[in-house]
């Protein structure tokens, strides 16, 4: 049985945007006890909603109900999304594989799946919003061996750059490698330029 995508239905965003932040993937397996995210980066382990209102206005957003978080991404116009739609061959009877996607939360393990991607979904919002769009991040800085993924992101990358579109790569918003403000002042000298 395939791992889905968590929010498969809420992978592309139905407002206005601007700003499209871009992750890799949120297992639909609810397993372990884990605490699941209620949205994208939504486990406390994440400092995304800390970091978003410190670059775009307002109060931190990490603890705040998801009807709050939604409102404020919409009215300011930021869409958010994954590349990977589909884990295709994980088992949910496979332990390795509940724990490479449940537990770990690593591109890097990701690498050894057959992955299907949201690439095209993503270009196509991309064009919806070609008028109003003023960036295209992705939510982490190496992309080193995990070719699957750099591949992916190389592509709209490359889409981006024939529309005229500014895209980075961000550090992740991950709780390592820094906290909230170290992390926001990376993201803002690359997104408000």
């Amino acid at each position: 049985m395939p791992c889905p995508h968590r929010f498969k239905n809420q992978l592309i965003p139905e407002w206005e945007i601007e700003h499209l932040f871009i992750g890799t993937f949120n297992p639909s397996w609810n397993l372990n006890n884990a605490v699941q995210a209620d949205y994208f980066y939504g486990r406390i382990r994440n400092n995304f909603w800390c970091i978003l209102p410190i670059i775009f206005g307002g109060e931190n957003l990490k603890y705040q109900e998801l009807s709050v978080k939604l409102n404020y991404i919409e009215r300011n116009k930021i869409g958010i999304t994954d590349l990977i739609k589909v884990v295709q061959n994980a088992e949910i009877q496979n332990q390795v594989d509940v724990i490479n996607l449940t537990t770990r939360f690593s591109d890097n393990v990701l690498n050894n799946y057959q992955l299907e991607f949201n690439v095209e979904n993503i270009k196509k919002l991309i064009l919806k919003n070609i008028k109003t769009i003023k960036g295209v991040y992705l939510t982490r800085s190496t992309l080193n061996g995990i070719n699957q993924i750099a591949n992916s992101w190389t592509e709209i990358e490359k889409f981006c750059e024939e529309n005229n579109i500014h895209t980075e790569k961000l550090k992740t918003p991950a709780n390592y490698g820094g906290g909230c403000l170290l992390k926001s002042e990376d993201w803002r000298n690359k997104i408000l330029l």
